[in-house]
């Protein structure tokens, strides 16, 4: 019951700061009700690059290992169930991406950066997918399991 009393807990403060978030940008005229298509996927780019770097990546590693103990139904376990859920993390993330781009023109640049780190990070995946179909296919052909090592040049 008491990991219910911290999933409450942080689903109230993430709603409280996104009704003050969005209060406090309404209030100072940096609400936009519309962006670009552009500026949506630059934001999506960003959220998925800043997940990924939260929930996956070993440079943020040490967060995940420190909390990682925690028991459940405790406040650092349930810290320690959000920053690997791609999903949870995905949720504040926007909100944090959204405010910050509406907040400040500060926030761009940094934006900007995460995007592309998140389209390198696709790039890399999706080349590495190509790598491993065309690895099993030669050893389709080959007839062995096996890796095989080819010399460039």
């Amino acid at each position: 019951m008491k990991s219910a009393f911290w999933n409450i807990v942080f689903g109230l403060f993430f709603a409280a700061i996104v009704l003050m978030g969005s209060w406090w940008l309404t209030d100072a005229g940096s609400m936009i009700p519309t962006f670009s298509f552009f500026d949506l996927s630059l934001m999506t780019l960003a959220i998925f690059r800043l997940v990924r770097l939260v929930s996956y990546d070993v440079i943020t590693k040490f967060i995940r290992d420190a909390v990682a103990p925690a028991p459940k139904d405790s406040f650092l376990g349930t810290f320690s169930q959000l920053v690997n859920c791609p999903w949870c993390t995905g949720l504040w993330f926007s909100f944090f991406v959204v405010f910050a781009y509406f907040a400040t023109p500060l926030a761009y640049p940094i934006i900007v950066i995460l995007a592309l780190a998140g389209v390198a990070s696709l790039i890399q995946v999706f080349s590495n997918l190509i790598g491993w179909h065309a690895e099993g296919k030669k050893r389709e052909v080959l007839g062995s399991s096996e890796p095989s090592i080819t010399k460039c040049g």
